[in-house]
């Protein structure tokens, strides 16, 4: 069965996604709430290499990245709606370090609904370039459950 997203939560979940680089990339640690569930989960790699539990705990990484925050761009993403009412979306991210080299990479995101609105309640962050030697599982396997297309939209 195909589960449809209305129009109206698949442009306040890309309303959601965009705001993530805003805030992380000027250090707005007081914003995280607005895009993040209390308990959210993030994992950042293949393996993945690290993972932080709760906002608090992520607000301190993002705290320690401050005066080393790329730029960061998120284009191309696709809604998928789940039967259970949850929404995965996959963006990819460019990034502009400050030596002014890109990155890119994959976000990997599960969004609920909450009472104040569409929240990020899982984030996977897989990088794509540069990919480190010895890198891990291979991306495809990374991205199998947020494979298909975003056909349910009203």
């Amino acid at each position: 069965m195909t589960v449809v997203l209305p129009r109206d939560d698949a442009l306040a979940i890309q309303e959601i996604l965009a705001l993530f680089a805003h805030l992380f990339d000027n250090n707005d640690v007081a914003g995280l709430g607005l895009v993040f569930t209390s308990d959210v989960r993030v994992d950042i790699g293949l393996d993945p290499s690290r993972t932080y539990h709760g906002l608090a705990e992520f607000a301190d990484y993002v705290r320690s990245k401050s005066a080393a925050a790329p730029d960061h761009h998120t284009v191309n993403t696709s809604l998928l709606p789940q039967e259970d009412g949850s929404v995965r979306a996959r963006s990819r991210y460019l990034g502009i370090n400050l030596e002014g080299r890109l990155t890119s990479g994959e976000f990997l995101d599960v969004l609920v609904r909450t009472p104040q609105g569409w929240r990020i309640s899982y984030r996977r962050s897989v990088p794509r370039t540069p990919r480190p030697a010895g890198a891990g599982a291979p991306v495809s396997q990374v991205l199998e459950p947020w494979r298909g297309t975003s056909a349910g939209r009203s």
